[in-house]
């Protein structure tokens, strides 16, 4: 494994297979320090970074047990990235496995009441929340490194990271630096968002438009939701949500809420059918 330093890059995504069995909180967490260790994290933030990475790795591995028998599944994955700048920089932590869960009812760690005491997954989220102060979530998204085929879910967790610039890349990789982003046109942004979208499965539905001479280029992901660049800032539109914008260093993000917000939207279309033939049923034995 090569040196933190080089693990955690501005406007990168770092990914890692964890083993399915149960050395995989073990494997987390080693991977989690190493990465840290380059971003001249404070001591007690990396410690419960570490806590929490274990946690989340550790529940990829009761999610599995609760749902056999099941035919096999892909390797859970280990995510790093930085979001934000400056003092507001954050490390975010995503532990991904190939089980949706979680759609209906409260999730484990979010609900009023505390979890049973033979809760096998929900007792590491209160950890989680504990220690992130409620900055962490889940959502549905694609697999990084087994293929876009693979769906499942992210769960999430975010630390401070607001280290200098010079702390958070690699002096050889100049191209990661924050000055690279700052310098971008829109329709560099979104050729570098867009390849990130074609690299999660994206690529034969995206429909993409630019206008050079007022910086804007607008791409059209799935149905409804598209994204915009123009200005040194990027944002996402989805039916029913309110638009949040990101500067160009945060792609990264950017391409994850655009795959969180299609693949949400296509599993309510799914879910759809189900109610409607659901509700079909209940009138014919009304």
């Amino acid at each position: 494994m090569d040196d933190g330093l080089r693990m955690v890059e501005v406007g990168a995504c770092s990914a890692w297979p964890l083993p399915g069995d149960p050395t995989c909180a073990g494997v987390a967490r080693r991977m989690f320090r190493r990465a840290a260790a380059g971003l001249a994290l404070d001591p007690a933030i990396v410690d419960d970074g570490v806590t929490m990475v274990s946690e989340l790795a550790a529940n990829t591995l009761h999610v599995q047990g609760e749902q056999r028998p099941q035919p096999p599944r892909a390797a859970p994955e280990l995510w790093l990235y930085l979001r934000g700048s400056g003092p507001r920089r954050e490390l975010v932590c995503k532990v991904f496995d190939s089980f949706p869960g979680w759609m209906r009812g409260n999730v484990p760690g979010h609900a009023v009441g505390r979890a049973p005491a033979d809760a096998m997954s929900g007792r590491g989220l209160e950890v989680v929340h504990e220690l992130s102060q409620g900055h962490w979530g889940h959502h549905l998204t694609r697999s990084r490194l087994a293929g876009w085929e693979v769906r499942g879910k992210a769960v999430w967790f975010a630390l401070p990271a607001g280290a200098p610039d010079a702390v958070l890349t690699s002096p050889a990789e100049p191209s990661a630096t924050p000055d690279r982003f700052a310098q971008m046109t829109a329709g560099q942004a979104m050729t570098e968002l867009e390849a990130g979208l074609v690299a999660r499965g994206f690529g034969g539905r995206m429909v993409r438009a630019d206008d050079q001479r007022a910086d804007m280029a607008v791409l059209s992901v799935c149905s409804g939701v598209t994204v915009w660049c123009r200005a040194s800032i990027a944002w996402l539109r989805v039916p029913g949500l309110s638009g949040h914008q990101w500067r160009y260093c945060d792609l990264v993000e950017v391409a994850e809420q655009t795959v969180q917000a299609c693949e949400m939207l296509a599993a309510k279309d799914d879910q759809q059918p189900l109610a409607s033939a659901a509700r079909a049923g209940a009138l014919l034995h009304a």
